[in-house]
């Protein structure tokens, strides 16, 4: 007698059996900790995923917004600078940045990953919701 999750698992695992049995046991550990994470937020209503390109981007802009240094003016505009590039005026309300990418790629730019990494907002919100998919 089976039922849909052990069948779901052995699917899941059929590559990974060949492999030693800690291996096996960790990629069992990896993939269930992925379905809770993912099921999770599916029931909480707050998952998204944005395509691999989009990810791509917003990973790269996080890399870059580490050495930036954020200066809040109010809760929706920030001055972010960059050594040797200048500052930045980034209006969260109207997700804009002065570098143009925030509101012409509709993907948060590093400038606007900075602001959101010091004060622990969600880049995931500010990402156009035309990009994003809905499972």
């Amino acid at each position: 007698m089976t039922s849909n999750i052990a069948e779901s698992i052995n699917v899941a695992l059929k590559a990974a059996r060949t492999l030693p049995i800690t291996t096996m046991m960790e990629g069992l550990r990896s993939l269930v900790q992925k379905w809770v994470w993912k099921n999770g937020n599916e029931a909480n209503g707050t998952f998204t995923q944005v395509t691999t390109d989009t990810e791509t981007v917003l990973r790269e802009n996080f890399i870059r917004a580490i050495k930036f240094q954020v200066f809040p003016i109010n809760t929706k505009l920030y001055q972010v600078v960059v050594e040797q590039k200048g500052n930045f005026l980034v209006n969260l309300m109207e997700k804009t940045c002065e570098c143009k990418k925030f509101q012409q790629d509709e993907i948060p730019c590093a400038h606007a990953i900075a602001i959101f990494t010091k004060t622990r907002l969600k880049t995931y919100d500010y990402v156009l919701i035309t990009t994003k998919l809905q499972l």
